[in-house]
């Protein structure tokens, strides 16, 4: 009786040992796994924290030296402006008027008008204290409309000066076509206007 006693309390006891055995193999195969699966769950999550940054960007003495260079150009240039500016001519008053006032009479047609008044700007330039440079620079700006006022108003008063020696020589039909072609490329020409109004009344046309 006691060796059948002893004999369950071993068997008792071997199957105890297996069972602990059994639960701790199988607790350390889910702690295993429950580490191996957080292992991998980070490793994913920094692939995609990779692909959503890019890779990082690596500052080398390259990139340095390149922005020191693109900030050294733009100081220059913003030197460069400030040295412009600094040496921009002031014009005088007294020019800028007599440009003002040719340009007016030339824009309203005032060709012997704008004629006087370009020359009287040219010698005002002439006579100042400007560089050289300036001066050329304000004179060219006139010359294009100074000389297109010369030669309007030179041509008209060709076609008036023939008309006035037909007028003498009583050939008035001339005449009035001569005077009639000075006011169509000058139709502001005073002279021609008085000239052609007191002829029309020679003829009898008014």
């Amino acid at each position: 009786m006691k060796i059948k006693s002893k004999m369950n309390l071993i068997t008792m006891i071997i199957i105890a040992a297996v069972l602990a055995a059994v639960l701790a193999f199988a607790g350390g195969c889910r702690s295993e796994d429950v580490t191996i699966s957080q292992e991998s769950t980070e490793q994913e999550a920094a692939i995609e924290e990779t692909k959503e940054t890019g890779p990082e960007e690596t500052v080398t003495e390259e990139d340095i030296q390149s922005s020191d260079q693109e900030e050294a150009e733009i100081s220059e240039a913003e030197e460069a402006i400030e040295v412009v500016e600094a040496e921009e001519v002031e014009i005088p008053q007294e020019i800028t008027v007599e440009i003002e006032e040719a340009n007016s009479c030339f824009n309203d047609g005032l060709y012997a008008e704008a004629v006087k008044e370009y020359r009287d700007a040219q010698r005002a330039i002439e006579g100042s204290e400007l560089p050289e440079d300036k001066k050329e620079e304000l004179l060219t700006s006139i010359e294009g409309n100074y000389q297109q006022a010369l030669n309007i108003s030179e041509v008209a008063r060709n076609h008036h000066s023939n008309a006035m020696t037909l007028i003498y020589e009583k050939r008035f039909e001339e005449a009035k076509a001569e005077l009639e072609a000075a006011l169509a490329i000058y139709p502001k020409y005073q002279t021609a206007i008085d000239a052609l109004d007191s002829l029309e009344a020679l003829m009898g046309l008014k």
